[in-house]
């Protein structure tokens, strides 16, 4: 199988029609991956969010199928009376098509180009990462991460923009102690054999994610942010690419 073909849309330059007919081509993967949300709350979660600025990176396979999304939106806050960019993302793909697409590639393109506006802004990644495979995917490519098993305890500022953030972004508490546990109710679709691979996985970012979030099957997201720097750009770059270069070779070549 090739390299999925990887599209950008620009949801600000669709009119109303032509934003309802992606929503419902999208919506159409997503169901075969997520449970959790019906069309109306994917389409306002993922379409229709109130950003300042919205991109979508569609793939299609050799055969011309939709096979997966990454969405990503630009927020314009403010941290502490500071003007700030959030980046929130949601990303979905068919097993069959995974691996095989270099969108991540693209998507650290979008963020350098979003940081060099503001370079001397607040820029960061906020997500409530609702399945092990998404934690451990950031956290192998991502140089600086919170919360993570390097680091005891996340600092008592970085906690307090994670916790303004989620309570920004409307994502309540799963339990009054732990700031860090919110409620997505996005779930991973995944059979007792897959759950289980997952469950007794030796990878420690894998098992710090399971110990911190062990509801995830019940759609609960452990709040996590990446800061955004150019430094850190690069270097989440070359560990992608270096980590994937044999890989995506050998797909390019059809072996």
């Amino acid at each position: 199988m090739s390299l999925s073909r990887v599209t950008c849309i620009d949801l600000h330059t669709m009119l109303p029609d032509e934003r309802e007919a992606l929503a419902r081509q999208l919506y159409a993967v997503h169901a075969q991956i997520f449970s959790g949300l019906d069309f109306e709350g994917f389409r306002k979660y993922v379409v229709e969010r109130p950003s300042w600025h919205t991109w979508i990176y569609i793939r299609h396979n050799e055969k011309h199928q939709l096979v997966g999304y990454t969405a990503l939106h630009e927020f314009r806050l403010k941290m502490k009376g500071e003007p700030a960019t959030v980046i929130r993302m949601e990303a979905g793909t068919l097993p069959s098509a995974r691996g095989r697409d270099l969108t991540m590639v693209y998507g650290l393109m979008r963020l350098l180009r979003i940081w060099l506006a503001h370079p001397l802004q607040r820029v960061c990644i906020f997500a409530a990462l609702t399945h092990p495979s998404s934690y451990t995917f950031l956290a192998r490519y991502a140089p600086v991460i919170f919360p993570h098993t390097s680091v005891d305890e996340v600092p008592p500022s970085v906690m307090g923009q994670m916790e303004a953030l989620a309570e920004g972004f409307g994502l309540e508490r799963v339990d009054d102690d732990n700031p860090l546990l919110r409620k997505v109710d996005w779930v991973t679709l995944e059979s007792e054999s897959d759950r289980q691979r997952w469950q007794t996985s030796v990878r420690e970012d894998t098992r710090f994610y399971i110990a911190n979030n062990p509801g995830y099957p019940e759609g609960h997201g452990l709040v996590t942010l990446i800061p955004v720097t150019g430094p850190i750009l690069v270097r989440s770059m070359l560990r992608f690419l270096f980590a994937r270069a044999g890989r995506l070779t050998r797909v390019a070549i059809g072996r």
